[in-house]
């Protein structure tokens, strides 16, 4: 008996060596841009955190998120100077990945903004991996919405290797 437990506890232990665990750490960030005066955090804008959030848990990534910030323009440049802190932040906290949500507004009153964008930076060495640009996805239905929201998230999930 006791050479079946020892048998046993080996192939578990050869099993973790064949199979690593490979998820990456992220910290997602969503930056509102176009709003002319600050205002509380829109709705839309917590959805795509949540959504970003959720699908990279489902992944199994380590995920944390940033505070999400507001803007007044869409950044120039590949990274926005008002989001150094959360990428120092991001960095010292052992982030692999930062994934940026950029959802502009453009000054408009609706639910959902035109555009959104999100990039995927690698931290170490820093680039940025990938960048889509997603129009506004307004449905009816939430659920609806939800399931486009993820499907654009899920889109990421291949940059998020070595």
């Amino acid at each position: 008996m006791g050479m079946v437990k020892l048998l046993s506890a080996l192939l578990l232990l050869h099993s973790c060596f064949i199979f690593p665990l490979s998820g990456a750490t992220l910290t997602v960030l969503v930056i509102e841009t176009g709003i002319r005066e600050p205002r509380p955090v829109q709705e839309f804008s917590g959805l795509w955190e949540n959504t970003l959030m959720d699908v990279f848990f489902d992944a199994g990534h380590i995920v944390s998120n940033a505070p999400i910030m507001q803007i007044d323009t869409k950044p120039e440049g590949e990274f926005p100077d008002a989001a150094q802190g959360a990428f120092k932040e991001a960095i010292a906290g052992g982030s692999d990945f930062l994934i940026l949500a950029l959802v502009d507004y453009q000054g408009t009153a609706e639910a959902a903004p035109p555009l959104s964008t999100l990039k995927v930076f690698r931290l170490s060495p820093y680039r940025c991996v990938a960048e889509q640009q997603y129009p506004k996805t307004l449905s009816r239905f939430p659920a609806e919405e939800v399931l486009e929201l993820k499907k654009a998230a899920r889109t990421l999930l291949a940059h998020l290797r070595g």
